[in-house]
């Protein structure tokens, strides 16, 4: 019961520092992460219409099906180079640092090849998703509804689970990207690593981006958004990456000691530059 109540006490006290600290880094650089939302806006905006666009060509089925997945991929893969290019103004503002456009706009360049491979990657897993779960589903009932294959079922479960166990090692990608500086093959291996040796952190993480993209959707606006969203993870990361420094320095450590994490003490420093800033700070200064 007391393992119990230590890790909740735990979960509670990371997240709500990692929101105080989302929520002010975000705020402190609003401006630039509005104008980013702006043109990740546009360039959705330009994808939804060309697909659509792309929906009304009159040609064979299956011909259309490979234009559309291919669309896809293209789109997917484009997107994430602007993206990529804002994952260094990202990691600026985790570190309590101010980015500027230009920093974005000349990252452009060198984002090309792992925004590319990550966008393909991404792209292929959409079109996992939307032809392969559907098609094992169709399997498991014949038109009737009455009887079908078992089997479908359960390819389309798999495959379901298989997918959100990927996103979720996804997620760190552009984080350790811009944090570590590695190349692609090593982020990927050190997303998945990420992964599995915080599982639950990750789990989090994922709620917390998920929270961050209804918001966006409900409230019709531009924030948080996807700039949003990777401020967030970068904080996340960062905050993680003390643990392992604290491994370095202490070798040694039985598996029970390594889950003794002194987050508390790893903390003090962030707690320190973060102050102790309120809500009230932000909207009634005068009242300070």
């Amino acid at each position: 019961m007391l393992e119990v109540l230590g890790k909740m006490k735990y979960f509670i006290g990371m997240f709500g520092f990692l929101f105080k600290k989302n929520f002010f880094d975000i705020w402190d650089n609003l401006f630039h992460l509005l104008l980013i939302n702006v043109i990740y806006t546009v360039l959705i905006l330009s994808g939804v219409f060309g697909f659509l666009e792309l929906c009304t060509l009159e040609i064979p089925d299956r011909i259309k099906i490979l234009v559309l997945g291919l669309a896809i991929v293209v789109f997917s893969m484009i997107l994430h180079v602007f993206i990529f290019a804002q994952g260094k103004s990202a990691e600026k503002i985790s570190n309590y640092s101010a980015p500027k456009l230009a920093d974005f706009f000349g990252n452009i360049i060198p984002s090309i090849k792992d925004g590319l491979l990550f966008g393909f990657l991404f792209g292929m897993l959409i079109i996992v998703a939307f032809v392969s779960i559907p098609f094992y589903l169709t399997l498991s009932f014949s038109e009737d509804a009455t009887t079908g294959s078992f089997m479908g079922l359960i390819l389309a479960f798999f495959v379901f689970w298989i997918l959100v166990f990927v996103l979720l090692g996804l997620q760190w990608f552009m984080a350790v990207r811009n944090v570590l500086h590695n190349g692609f093959r090593k982020c990927l291996k050190k997303s998945f690593i990420l992964f599995f040796d915080n599982f639950w952190f990750t789990v989090g993480m994922a709620l917390i981006n998920l929270l961050n993209v209804l918001i966006t959707i409900l409230t019709l606006s531009l924030m948080p958004s996807f700039s949003g969203i990777q401020v967030c993870v970068t904080n996340a990361l960062h905050l993680r990456m003390y643990k392992y420094d604290w491994y370095e320095v202490n070798p040694g450590m039985t598996k029970e000691q390594r889950r003794q994490v002194p987050w508390e003490q790893l903390l003090q420093k962030d707690r320190k530059l973060l102050g102790t800033r309120k809500l009230r700070t932000l909207f009634f200064p005068w009242k300070e």
